[in-house]
This record gives structure tokens, C-alpha cells and sequence, in this order.
């Protein structure tokens, strides 16, 4: 249609036609303004992703291509668990078949091997392999890997847009030493692929204790509320205090991966799964997996001359959940004598899903917080 028989529509048209794309504009203006800041049952996110691209991890695997969760078959209850964790959430979840250690014949383990690795740690590592191997075979840019045991805050995906603004810092400026403040990261880097920058091998956001580096590059949040107290901050090591005791309460930190413990959740990029496929599935199985992790994230990675970017977070993200009942029922790898535990908990999450979920269920948002001021 040429301009000028559209100009020669009536006037009725035009109005119309105006109408229909003002109605259209309010439209988008609502969706823009809105994307971000709907809550998936009631938990509420920032008012709106800071770029396109962190706006991702607004979605149902938190801006990675996949998130797969290792469970053995027989433990319903901790798949029952994830679940529903995830569903209220707003998450999608894969299982991965946990091993068990029986299963793993000597021939297959690599050349490099610790004979007194016991049949729970065998299972455990496979477990892991078989996770970071399907990343690889189907060609997916990244994953999120977890344990079926943990929990995490009802506000993750807000703390992990904060995770992804630190990870592209660090890793666009690896050879820094300083601490910057968040603000300041925030403005410094963008990304072209990944929200949480294109250049990561590792993120470790659920552990059971880190080591602040403190002459390592640091990306430091002040004043972030989901941040327990420092008095009720808990490591691997109940008698050491906080790595962070040095720091203004409630304050975060994003650094180097220094003397991880527990892989209870960490993501994994295309570059990470390939080096971790090679030096912990096929070269060497001389410690628990998650200490091979450690190792590996600190430069024993088996490929000369390459030093991983493994970024880690403290206070973690992600914690074991600790229900009623027998100790020893928590784990297939440690066994804390039996011991009965009468209240549950989880360590370093203030305002945990699990200890949250007959809200979240029922849609109220006053959430329980585990570890007030």
C-alpha cells in the first residue's frame, strides 16, 4: 500500500491504528516493568535485571542451560525433597542416578588411584563424572550441579544476579589483587554470552567452608540482608570463626576458590567440563571428589600452564538441610554416630526454602528467618 492511499484512510482508521499501538506500548512498558520483580510463590526478586543478559537468571535454570541434581534411586525422600524445593522455587530440575560404590569396577577407575578411597567416595566421584561427562555431550554451554540434600534461600535468584555482576569482574580481571565494592563492579564489565560472564570455569556457590585469600581479587557486597550474622556464620571447621570476622556485619564476598570443602552445588561451562572430564574422570582419583575439586580450582588440573577461573562465594549460597531424626540418615558418605537430631536447620540461609515451605505452599511471604540480627 502506498503512503499516499494510507494517508487518504479515514480518520477513523488512524485513530484505530494509533489506539492499537498505544495499547501495545503500555503493554511492553508493564511487562518491562514487571519482569523481574513478579514473585514465584510470593518470594520476591530485585525490581529488574541490571542487563538482558542477568535478566536470564530470572528464568527457570537461574540463567545456566541446565540444572541436574545427583540422587541415588533409593533415596526418595531427598528426590521428594528437591522436588518440591524446586517447584516452589520456580526451578527446573534434571536427576542424575547417584552410584553406588560397589558398582564402579577397579578397571574403569583412572590410572592415578587411592586404594583407600572407600566404596562411598568411589560412588560419589562417579556421580559427579557422569554429571559434568552429559554437559559435554550435549553440547550445553553451562550447568548447575547439586546434591539432593541442600537448600537455599528464597531469594537465590537475586543472589545470583549478584554472583554473576562479581564472576564477570574476576574473571575480566584476573591478575588484580584488590577488593572493590559491588557498586562498582557492577559498572565495570558487561557480557556477550554467559550472565554470568564468557570466560568461567567454575562458580562453587554451595560448600561447607572456604578460606577468605584475602590477597586475592575480591568482590565485596556491604549491606546484603540474605547475609546471616557473622556470630551464626558455620564452617567445615566449627571451631574456627568466620572467614569473614574481619568484615562489616552482613557483608558478602566473591573471590578465588581457596581450600573448598563439599561440592554441594557449583556450575560448570563448557571450558570447565571439558579440563574437569580429563584430569578428575580420566587422569587421576586420589582423594574425594570434592577435594580433587579444590585441588583442581587451585592449579593441579593436569594441562600445563593452565590455571582455572573458579569463582567462589562467602557465605555460601546453598547448605545442607539437616532434618529431624537419625543423624546418620543425612549422608552416604559420613556417618556422625548415629546421633538424633530433634530441631532442623540449615546452616548460613537466612530465610531458607525448606524451613520456609508451609508458607511458600500456602502463599504467605513472612518468611522464617533462621538467623536474625
Amino acid at each position: 500500500m502506498s503512503v499516499a492511499r494510507l494517508s487518504g484512510s479515514s480518520n477513523k482508521n488512524v485513530r484505530n491504528i494509533g489506539g492499537g499501538v498505544v495499547l501495545l506500548l503500555v503493554f511492553v512498558l508493564l511487562l518491562a516493568f514487571n519482569f523481574g520483580s513478579t514473585p514465584v510463590s510470593g518470594i520476591p526478586t530485585k525490581p529488574a535485571a541490571r542487563d538482558a543478559l542477568l535478566q536470564n537468571i530470572l528464568n527457570t535454570t537461574l540463567g545456566f542451560e541446565r540444572i541436574l541434581v545427583i540422587n541415588l534411586p533409593e533415596r526418595t525422600d531427598h528426590h521428594d525433597g528437591m522436588v518440591l524445593a524446586g517447584d516452589v522455587t520456580g526451578l527446573h530440575i534434571e536427576f542424575v542416578p547417584g552410584i553406588r560404590g560397589e558398582a564402579v569396577a577397579d578397571k574403569v577407575l583412572p590410572a592415578h588411584f587411592d586404594t583407600n578411597l572407600g566404596a562411598a567416595q568411589r560412588g560419589s566421584w562417579r556421580a559427579h563424572i557422569n554429571s559434568i561427562s552429559r554437559v559435554i555431550e550435549n553440547g550445553w554451554s553451562s550447568a548447575l550441579i547439586m546434591e539432593d540434600d541442600i537448600d537455599w534461600d528464597v531469594r537465590l535468584k537475586q543472589q545470583l544476579q549478584d554472583v554473576a555482576v562479581a564472576s564477570r569482574y574476576l574473571t575480566s580481571n584476573p591478575t588484580s589483587t584488590g577488593r572493590v565494592q559491588m557498586k562498582d563492579a557492577r559498572h565495570s564489565t558487561r557480557s556477550t554470552h554467559s550472565p554470568y560472564g564468557d570466560d568461567w570455569d567454575i562458580l562453587w556457590l554451595g560448600h561447607c567452608g572456604m578460606k577468605f585469600p584475602e590477597t586475592n581479587a575480591a568482590v565485596l557486597y556491604q549491606n546484603d540482608n540474605t547475609v546471616a550474622p557473622i556470630k551464626y556464620q558455620e564452617s567445615w571447621d566449627a571451631n574456627e570463626p568466620s572467614p569473614l570476622k574481619d568484615l562489616p556485619e552482613h557483608t558478602r564476598v566473591y573471590t578465588t576458590v581457596s581450600e573448598g570443602v563439599c561440592s554441594l552445588a557449583y556450575a560448570v561451562s563448557q571450558q570447565g567440563a571439558r579440563k574437569l572430564l580429563f584430569a578428575l574422570g580420566l587422569r587421576r582419583l586420589t582423594m574425594p571428589f570434592d577435594l580433587m575439586l579444590r585441588e583442581w580450582c587451585q592449579g593441579n588440573t593436569e594441562v600445563p600452564g593452565y590455571l582455572p577461573k573458579c569463582i567462589s562465594v562467602l557465605p555460601q549460597l546453598f547448605d545442607h538441610h539437616r532434618r529431624v531424626g537419625p543423624k546418620d540418615f543425612d549422608s552416604e558418605i559420613a556417618d556422625p554416630n548415629g546421633l538424633y537430631r530433634d530441631q532442623r536447620y540449615t546452616l548460613n540461609i537466612r530465610q531458607s526454602v525448606r524451613m520456609n515451605m508451609e508458607k511458600l505452599l500456602s502463599g504467605r511471604t513472612d518468611f522464617e528467618d533462621q538467623w536474625p540480627d
